[in-house]
């Protein structure tokens, strides 16, 4: 494919654009949801909306049109159409300098030649939250089967937005036939906005580009075909807070791209003496077609009987799912748990995807003094230099560790309490130790025999250093609760923080109506 610009310093890109290695396929997903993520953060919504999806132009120049219609209800799942999946050269990367003229402009070739994968999608999208939907839903996908390892802020993963407008009629804005007329001359015109690498960044750049357009269009000074790129920071006193395109080329009518064969590279034949199978093609796909999300997310509901939020955390970080499954055989083994409904899964996954994930997480982002590599960029956050990647697969607590620990809660030896300092230790200290060594060689053991318990707790009520206290609570009156805190706290003090919470105020409870009932009527 032949075409000279500055990031290309070949003069040409080898790609399968016209045999790709997959055709015709497609792509079920949801719109992302800006009201879901704001929750989460903690932040008021923005009030964005999202398009509804309408039918397909089969009749459109390839661009993915964009429509902003308003919509309050449930989002529904959407069917994107993939027209291609083929491998290609990868070209440099354009840096526009924000400092100088937007003429002005460098070039990072370390990429340049490399092979990636290109997914081209048909114009099936309808607003800026579908697009980052389905991206979404693919960079998952991705991740999960190992095809790359999805962070887009590394450039693993990127997304080249085509966005054109198109009129509709006024009064037919149902989704269901929303109508469009014939576009204009010179309106319409697909625009392509090149290498965006985060949600937030798709969904504003098709935002800014339908405005934009719109803008133009009521101008009668429509756009033409024209690559841009997005600017995060701002670059124009029009949006002191960043998030517009500039453009980078013009692409003209139509482009010759001289197309003809790699000298050096022989076509590619996918049968069975290559496969090195007897099976053809399809069989072959079939056979060794990973479990994809939705399958493992099931199968984890239905095998485990943890909940689909869990699972879906836990998908979410492929590493994460051999750890479980290790973790909870590890556990029941040491229980011999076969009983229904079975505890042991629930507590893994609460306790994988609250303590063990925030573990790796601060041990990614966190330098020795403490300092986190989180960064805030006008709302959007991001890791800067990361010690790894956030992910278990670099956790120094693995399933059989984590399984233990979870089994020594189950049977009552540690408390919760015991347990998350164990697990720091493991993560943190001994990389070696069994959960079982790290809590004897600190005395960590739950104290839940009574007997135990009540001469624990008749030491402290008769020790002389809390007589006061003892005849205040013997008088009765409104102050007896607090009395009766205090000696929870001064048993607990006593056990090194050992006792069974539950067992030792029901032993406390026991000798303080001792002391009550022996007093004369």
């Amino acid at each position: 494919k032949h075409y000279f610009y500055p990031d290309l310093p070949n003069g040409y890109q080898i790609t399968q654009q016209r045999w790709p290695l997959a055709s015709n396929g497609f792509v079920d997903f949801r719109p992302w949801s800006n009201n879901q993520r704001q929750m989460k953060k903690g932040k008021q919504n923005t009030n964005l909306r999202r398009g509804k999806p309408t039918n397909c132009n089969k009749k459109h120049d390839g661009s993915a049109k964009v429509v902003m219609q308003s919509n309050q209800g449930e989002s529904e799942n959407i069917q994107l159409r993939i027209e291609r999946i083929q491998l290609e050269q990868d070209t440099g990367k354009t840096i526009t300098n924000s400092i100088a003229s937007a003429s002005q402009s460098q070039i990072d070739l370390n990429r340049a030649g490399c092979a990636l994968i290109e997914i081209v999608s048909h114009p099936d999208l309808r607003s800026a939250h579908e697009a980052a939907g389905v991206v979404e839903k693919i960079r998952k996908l991705l991740k999960h089967v190992g095809t790359c390892d999805g962070r887009m802020e590394e450039g693993s993963l990127r997304c080249d937005l085509n966005v054109s407008i198109a009129p509709i009629f006024e009064g037919d804005l149902a989704p269901s036939h929303i109508q469009r007329s014939k576009l204009p001359e010179g309106n319409g015109h697909r625009v392509e906005v090149k290498n965006l690498n985060s949600l937030r960044q798709i969904i504003s750049a098709a935002e800014y580009e339908v405005l934009r357009q719109s803008i133009l269009a009521r101008n009668n000074t429509p756009t033409g075909r024209e690559t841009r790129t997005f600017h995060v920071k701002p670059i124009s006193k029009e949006f002191p807070f960043g998030g517009e395109t500039i453009i980078i080329r013009k692409k003209g009518d139509s482009v010759d791209y001289r197309f003809m064969p790699e000298p050096d590279i022989p076509p590619l034949i996918l049968d069975e003496e290559s496969l090195g199978s007897n099976l053809n093609l399809e069989e072959f796909i079939e056979e060794n077609m990973p479990e994809l999300p939705e399958e493992t997310v099931a199968r984890l509901v239905n095998d485990y009987g943890i909940s689909q939020d869990v699972a879906d955390v836990i998908i979410n970080d492929p590493p994460a799912i051999k750890l479980f499954e290790h973790a909870v055989e590890t556990a029941k083994m040491e229980l011999n748990y076969n009983e229904s409904p079975d505890p042991v899964p629930t507590m893994v996954g609460n306790w994988l995807c609250n303590d063990l994930f925030a573990l790796v997480k601060k041990s990614a982002t966190e330098d020795g003094n403490g300092n986190s590599a989180l960064e805030t960029d006008n709302g959007e956050e991001s890791y800067g230099s990361l010690n790894h990647p956030i992910s278990v697969e670099f956790s120094t607590v693995k399933g059989d560790r984590l399984g233990s620990l979870i089994a020594m809660i189950a049977n009552g030896i540690v408390s919760t309490s015991m347990a998350k300092k164990i697990l720091i230790i493991m993560f943190k200290e001994d990389l070696q130790s069994s959960p079982m060594e790290i809590a004897k060689s600190n005395g960590w053991r739950v104290i839940s025999d009574m007997n135990t318990l009540i001469q624990l707790c008749e030491s402290v009520v008769f020790n002389p250093q809390n007589s006061s206290q003892l005849d205040q609570y013997r008088k009765g009156g409104k102050f007896q609760w607090k009395i009766e805190k205090f000696l929870i706290g001064k048993v607990m003090a006593a056990s090194n923080g050992n006792a069974h919470p539950e067992r030792m105020k029901e032993a406390l409870s026991s000798v303080l109506q001792q002391v009550t009932s022996s007093l004369p009527q």
